[in-house]
Formats: structure tokens, C-alpha cells, sequence
């Protein structure tokens, strides 16, 4: 499907977006529980398990919390709708997650209604119903891709920080803790590196099955996690395939999305991104995404300098970069004459 950034909305969503991709490869609940004696596992026997649970599919359900706090400025009005994509970045979130080896379905609960992204073997949609509007993808069973990610897909984000980022931490056992009623290990992920601005990733593993249920991110020398999503509710009881399907209600817009498609979902006046450069690896990588144009209530957020990374916008003239990182603004400023 392809990527695109909204000339409103999606510039600030894309700093969250992108931020966890890097992170990754995205709500403070209470531990009051006792803690749970658990037989010691070796981290890197945790890991491949955790990999296995997820590959195989193992169905999962139940509701997901999601917090972050990334010190953002005051967003302009035109980024303050709660229903918005930039509302991941404004106030804590709710998701209802369906997850099994027929596909994936995730709800973003709104104010006046919810958001989905319903994905199997062959089809992918997506759903707004403050817009009532359904975007579509066809997905080639030959070639499959990925579904587009989601705040709400814990299994997503820690199988790619286990699978693609594994060999730029170092990984030890936390302890144990009580999520969502259930005893789960606390994987700790240490950056290897000190030119990112990620201390650890924690991620709560359920002992029983190995499902992941719950990642945190922190800054460097901070005890506070700035990024958290976690299950509030979990159940692995098998899910029937026909959460996996969607029918678009009656007189619902609906728009059919390809890899060369120009639009897709979001607000209007979208531009396409006119390519993406990569400036090292691992936690210390730097994405530079070119785009058309920056709203001027959008520019006057960078450069921006969180907790957890950094992110500015570099004029070109005619076009602009938007360049997002973990690190420092020190860094983006070392790539910022690389760009053409």
C-alpha cells in the first residue's frame, strides 16, 4: 500500500509513526498484583519462543492500552481532533485486538466511533466510520505483504524488535509481573549503542504461551517509559474467521488502494512521499522522507527534541525532507548537507 503523508495531520503523526518503526524495526497501568515466581528462562531461549508464538499465529484477543509522551509542543487546531491520526500523540488510546492464524483485526475506539484495520490472506481494509468511508487493498497470495502497522498490534512491534533489531541490544531478564491478570517474564532490551536517545525496551512475555503483552519504551537514564502499549484484557481462546472479514456498510465510500495508488487513508489533500533515505542502523539509524510540502502550522513544531529522539524539517526548495531519528539533533544536523 502505499505511504503517503497528509499535508496536515499526518507530518506529526509520521514523527509517533516513524519514531516506533525505528524503535521497533509503538498508559501507566497499575502493578499491584504480586509478583509471580516463575521457573528462570535464558533470554535468548525466551526470545526464539516469543518468535515462535507470534509466527504460529497463536490467537490472541482482548483489549489494548496505549500511552505516549513524547513532548510534543501545543499541536496547532488543525492537529487537535481527537478522532484524528495525531490523537496517538495528544491522549491515551484504546484498541480491540483479534489476532489468530486467519488475520488480524484491530479497533481504535473514538469518541464517536472506531477506526479498524481488518487484514487476512487476501485482503487488507481499512475503516473509518466518522468519514464512512472503506479503503481497500487486494493482497497478491504469491507476494504477500504485510498489513499496514497499528498502535494497537503489540505482536507486530515486538517481533520486529526481536527479529530485526536483535543484534543492536543486549537482552536480560527484568523479573516477572502480572499483566492483564496473567504471569509474564519482563524481556529487557538494552541498546548496544550510546548514540541513541532509547535507554531499554521492556517487553512483558505471558509464561504460558510466550505472547507478548506488553512493551515500554524509555529514554536514556529515565525510569518512566514514554511509549507504552499493554494489554488491559487478554484471552487465547481461537478466533472465528469471520472477524477477519469486512463488508462495508450500505452507502459507505468505498476507495480501492494499490501500490501505485495516490491516495489512501486519511484526510484530504494528501501528497506523496517522493522517497525515503536511510542514514545508519539500528537505534542510531535516520530516516529522511521527501515531501512536497510543510503547512506552515506544521513547521513551526521542528525542530522538534523528545525524550526519546528528534526530528526536523530541512528546505530543498521546491521540496522538503522530513528527518526523524532516535538520536540527537546533533545527528540529523550531520545528515541534514547529505540531502539532496
Amino acid at each position: 500500500m502505499a505511504r503517503l503523508l497528509r499535508s496536515r495531520s499526518a507530518f506529526t503523526a509520521a514523527i509517533l509513526a516513524v519514531t516506533i518503526v525505528l524503535a521497533v524495526g509503538w498508559l501507566s497501568v497499575g502493578r499491584a498484583a504480586p509478583t509471580p515466581d516463575l521457573p528462570p528462562v535464558a533470554p535468548s531461549t525466551l526470545i526464539a519462543s516469543t518468535l515462535h508464538a507470534v509466527a504460529s499465529r497463536t490467537p490472541i484477543s482482548g483489549t489494548v492500552k496505549t500511552h505516549v509522551d513524547l513532548g510534543i509542543p501545543q499541536l496547532p487546531s488543525s492537529l487537535s481532533d481527537p478522532a484524528g491520526p495525531a490523537a496517538i500523540l495528544l491522549a491515551d488510546q484504546t484498541f480491540k485486538v483479534w489476532y489468530g492464524p486467519d488475520g488480524i483485526r484491530v479497533a481504535q475506539i473514538l469518541p464517536f466511533g472506531e477506526r479498524d484495520l481488518v487484514a487476512n490472506r487476501t485482503d487488507v481494509w481499512f475503516w473509518d466510520a466518522q468519514r464512512f468511508t472503506a479503503w481497500h487493498y487486494a493482497v497478491d497470495e504469491a507476494a504477500p505483504r504485510p498489513a499496514p502497522p497499528s498502535l494497537g498490534d503489540l505482536n507486530r512491534f515486538v517481533s520486529d524488535v526481536l527479529r530485526d533489531d536483535r543484534s543492536y541490544v543486549a537482552a536480560s531478564i527484568a523479573g516477572s509481573e502480572v499483566v492483564a491478570g496473567r504471569d509474564a517474564y519482563v524481556l529487557r532490551l538494552t541498546p548496544a549503542t550510546a548514540g541513541t536517545l532509547l535507554g531499554r525496551i521492556d517487553v512483558a512475555v505471558d509464561a504460558e504461551t510466550r505472547m507478548p503483552l506488553s512493551l515500554e519504551l524509555f529514554p536514556r537514564g529515565s525510569s518512566t517509559a514514554v511509549v507504552t502499549v499493554r494489554y488491559a484484557s487478554v484471552a487465547f481462546e481461537p478466533v472465528d474467521a469471520s472477524m477477519f472479514t469486512f463488508d462495508p456498510p450500505q452507502d459507505a465510500v468505498v476507495k480501492q488502494v494499490s501500490d501505485e495508488s495516490p491516495g489512501a487513508p486519511g484526510s484530504p489533500g494528501q501528497l506523496p512521499v517522493q522517497g525515503v533515505r536511510v542514514f545508519g542502523r539500528g537505534f542510531e539509524m535516520i530516516l529522511a522522507v521527501r515531501v512536497s510540502d510543510v503547512p506552515a502550522d506544521i513547521r513551526r513544531l521542528f525542530p522538534y527534541a523528545g525524550p526519546l529522539g528528534s526530528a526536523d524539517v530541512v528546505d530543498r526548495g521546491d521540496h522538503s525532507w522530513l528527518v526523524v531519528g532516535l538520536v540527537r539533533t546533533a545527528a540529523l544536523a550531520e545528515v541534514e548537507p547529505k540531502l539532496p
